[in-house]
């Protein structure tokens, strides 16, 4: 939203931002959701300067808005590998026609440790671009309560039991990770017995045993359901942590075509990572002459 020569965005903190240019905002992303190796990860949606954004009412797109969001998306994400970060895209792809906005995944990896490698399909596979509003069967979370409630019943109770309980949520299509689909964040909280007293330094006795025996009973239910199951690098223990959380999606089969895309949609010529160079990571030798 545009206020005299200010721009608002979602935390209603003004920016002042010369027109034309977008603007991008950064959000914390779920531990269970960092790419492999990373030592940190965040999302950052960007937006693009109102004159080029579609009109919700009546479906038009300015003209330009493609150059615009293609131009200035390259821009963020250039800019945020010249800082060191690997850059993707990922799910379904955001285009000025559907959307207000696009969503990029950036993270930081070890020095030596290159990203997956990437083909410029893999945005596109599986997941054809749709407007935000069209919902699709894929990311319903029902599917993953009925199959704990069938394995165990306890598991989707309300309260937490011998074995505990689970919360499912939901993961929205932009943090899939790629080659997956049905992704869902799965929180098994241990029963009230086994949890720490925020009055003492450590869980009661048996609570690792508990533990161990929850998140492995969980573990081997989802996987035996087709489901991969992932949880953060960071390792979680009863006297530090309240819940233990799995990533579980399914993967996309090998054999699944490519969908269709339509005639409007973003280039897929923009790598599907970025990095800075190695001769940009130190400075020149002061013994060096040009």
């Amino acid at each position: 939203m545009k206020l005299g020569g200010l721009y608002m965005d979602f935390s209603k903190v003004p920016r002042d931002i010369p027109e034309g240019r977008g603007w991008c905002q950064a959000a914390a992303l779920p531990e269970e959701l960092w790419p492999a190796h990373a030592e940190f990860a965040t999302v950052v949606h960007f937006f693009p300067d109102p004159l080029f954004r579609r009109d919700d009412r009546t479906g038009r797109v300015p003209p330009g808005a493609m150059q615009h969001w293609t131009e200035r998306l390259d821009a963020c994400a250039d800019a945020l590998a010249d800082c060191g970060f690997v850059v993707e895209e990922w799910g379904v792809p955001k285009t000025p026609d559907l959307h207000g906005g696009a969503d990029l995944i950036v993270y930081r990896l070890p020095e030596g440790i290159e990203p997956s490698p990437r083909t410029a399909e893999d945005l596109r596979h599986a997941h054809p671009p749709r407007p935000n509003f069209k919902p699709h069967a894929a990311i319903n979370t029902w599917r993953l309560p009925s199959l704990l409630a069938r394995a165990d019943p306890s598991l989707a109770g309300d309260k937490a039991t011998t074995v505990g309980r689970c919360l499912v949520r939901e993961v929205e299509e932009f943090l899939w990770p790629p080659g997956t689909r049905d992704c869902a964040l799965v929180t098994w909280e241990p029963n009230p017995a086994y949890k720490r007293d925020p009055d003492q330094p450590t869980a009661p006795s048996g609570a690792y045993t508990h533990w161990i025996r929850g998140l492995a009973h969980l573990a081997k239910t989802l996987t035996t359901a087709g489901y991969q199951v992932r949880r953060r690098k960071r390792p979680c223990h009863p006297d530090t942590d309240t819940a233990a959380t799995f990533l579980a999606c399914r993967p996309i089969p090998e054999d699944t075509a490519p969908a269709p895309t339509p005639a409007v949609s973003r280039p897929s010529t923009r790598p599907r990572w970025k990095r800075r160079k190695a001769d940009h990571l130190s400075a020149p030798s002061p013994n060096t002459t040009s």
